[in-house]
């Protein structure tokens, strides 16, 4: 009889525990980080970005890559043709003022930017992209690519409040002729093909046409 008095003070005593961890020390379902599955693969995305990516996966019967200076348009259609293969690609051509850009100037060598880049996205900084076939600028990183001064010099200041260094704001083309190509009815896997070649291009958008 004894025994069996212990063993039942024994369970209960279990039961008070294993209610106490449950209610007192698990994460509430409310707290985000204690719901987080593997928060060390977690990535944030600047909202340009995930836009880009919402649209690269949303079947839209037209998109275009744009704008583009004149000496990018055959690396461009290269590039695009290499992944939508047999589908009808056409250039759409406007006459734009100047734009601005935010960029850190070039460094040593092609490593050495994409180092710079790997450094940016530890601070938060995911909208970047190290500038390869233009002579004059090869192996800078563009920040971002704008039509209007005051647009750039928001980003410029937004960067140093992240604690960027060495970004710098200048004219990236002077006023004159800019270049979209377009693509009709491409599947969901040339569209995400897409939106990842935009980021060879600095300045340029994907996006619906007009």
């Amino acid at each position: 009889m004894r025994t069996l008095f212990l063993l039942l003070v024994l369970a209960n005593v279990g039961f008070f525990a294993w209610r106490y961890a449950v209610e007192h020390l698990a994460p509430p379902a409310t707290d985000p980080l204690g719901q987080q599955v593997h928060p060390e693969r977690v990535r944030v995305l600047a909202p340009e970005a995930l836009a880009q990516r919402a649209l690269a996966r949303r079947p839209v019967p037209c998109l275009e890559l744009g704008p583009l200076a004149p000496a990018e348009v055959v690396r461009a259609e290269e590039a695009i043709s290499a992944v939508a293969a047999g589908l009808k690609l056409t250039a759409r051509k406007t006459e734009e003022p100047q734009r601005w850009w935010v960029y850190i100037g070039p460094l040593s060598s092609r490593a050495a930017a994409a180092q710079r880049v790997a450094e940016l996205k530890k601070q938060g900084v995911e909208d970047s992209a190290v500038v390869v076939e233009d002579p004059a600028w090869r192996n800078a990183v563009s920040l971002g690519v704008f039509r209007s001064e005051e647009a750039a010099m928001r980003r410029l200041e937004e960067l140093r409040r992240r604690g960027v260094r060495g970004a710098e704001l200048g004219v990236r083309d002077a006023p004159g002729a800019r270049l979209y190509l377009q693509l009709r009815d491409a599947p969901e896997p040339a569209r995400l093909r897409l939106g990842e070649l935009r980021e060879g291009f600095p300045g340029a958008e994907l996006r619906e046409c007009p």
